[in-house]
């Protein structure tokens, strides 16, 4: 049985939080070998990343082109590719190494656009391969356990959702000295939209996993506060739900004294479930005249999080059980697959068409 598997990774240079996060949560799990790379422009920055990586020096690219090139003849060829690049390259990248026979795991968002988006879940399944969107948070061990205690019927009908994603960090005009606001901030790098699409697509997500409602319709107001900006840097969007529930996310990045302070209540006709990732292995269920509170034993991970490392774990899980002959794809997969990616491209595009009506209801 086929239980090791190898990787390459395209961006996440040692400079970069995201790509330590990545690799960090793979190492912990185990089952899985970084090979090869071109994690920068900078080929003096991918040869340092590769060194530090204990990397081969002929396995390391002076770009993604080059890379599947060489890396798509190996037999065997890496099992999957990790994508850690700005929003705008995710789809050529993806695509190309999908074309070459190559599973996908990529940073959200998906891609700029909708169409892209879909594109890509084609393509992955006619490939019959498989394609992991890092939608970290729902990796976490509570959140599952919070899932099921959900189905179970433990909080009723859920009725009405208030979840919100909120950080301070672009409250000032940092654009200049800051290469991750740059960058986020910049539609050619970015896309459509920033703080919809970099934190709103986690709270899209997160409500979508964890209680499998459809959205009916939205109304979206997409602010930039900084006035410089091409791009939001506040997100409000109310929604409607199929089967008749609300919500309201709020997300932004303007909040001054929040650093990462994502947390959602799902408010229903027993009780109400609530959740803080400043207290990520714990949830607290409020009842009339009762609380109870369930907790897992707190992981204390040197460079990323217990859910980076469960999103790789199920992914891992997943490709191992596929290379050895049960069937698996993208839409019966335990990871948060291109099928969810999709969904998130449009939400964003939703809540952008929402906000140039005028911030109208538009069906979703």
């Amino acid at each position: 049985m086929d239980t090791q598997l190898t990787y390459g990774m395209v961006g996440g240079a040692i400079d970069s939080m995201i790509g330590e996060s990545h690799r960090n949560a793979i190492l912990l799990d185990g089952r899985a070998k970084i090979v090869s790379g071109c994690f920068s422009r900078d080929f003096k920055k991918t040869l340092q990343t590769g060194k530090e990586w204990k990397i081969r020096r002929e396995r390391l690219y002076k770009d993604y082109q080059e890379m599947i090139r060489v890396e798509s003849k190996k037999k065997p060829k890496i099992d999957f590719v990790v994508i850690a690049t700005p929003n705008v390259s995710h789809y050529k990248i993806a695509k190309a190494f999908l074309e070459n026979g190559i599973n996908v795991v990529c940073e959200k968002p998906l891609t700029t656009s909708l169409k892209e988006a879909e594109e890509l879940k084609d393509l992955a399944n006619k490939q019959d391969l498989l394609f992991c969107v890092t939608y970290s948070y729902t990796g976490f061990p509570i959140i599952q356990e919070a899932k099921k205690m959900i189905q179970s019927g433990e909080i009723g009908t859920i009725r009405m959702i208030n979840a919100q994603y909120l950080q301070g960090w672009l409250a000032e005009p940092v654009e200049n000295e800051n290469k991750q606001a740059q960058w986020r901030l910049d539609p050619s790098q970015s896309g459509l939209a920033n703080t919809t699409a970099d934190i709103g697509s986690h709270v899209e997500n997160m409500i979508s996993y964890l209680t499998e409602k459809e959205i009916e319709s939205l109304c979206a107001i997409l602010d930039a506060f900084v006035k410089s900006r091409k791009l939001e840097d506040n997100s409000i969007v109310m929604v409607n739900f199929k089967d008749g529930s609300r919500g309201i996310y709020f997300m932004s990045q303007i909040a001054i004294g929040e650093k990462n302070n994502f947390n959602f209540s799902l408010y229903g006709s027993k009780g109400t479930l609530k959740w803080d990732l400043q207290e990520a292995n714990t949830i607290k269920i409020f009842f009339e005249d009762s609380l109870k509170l369930i907790k897992k034993e707190e992981e204390i991970l040197e460079g990323t999080n217990a859910g980076f490392k469960n999103t790789y774990s199920l992914f891992i899980t997943d490709l191992i059980n596929k290379k050895n002959g049960k069937k698996i794809n993208n839409n019966n997969s335990n990871f948060q697959s291109v099928i969810a990616g999709v969904r998130g491209m449009k939400f964003i595009e939703k809540c952008i068409e929402s906000t140039k009506k005028g911030s109208s209801w538009v069906k979703f």
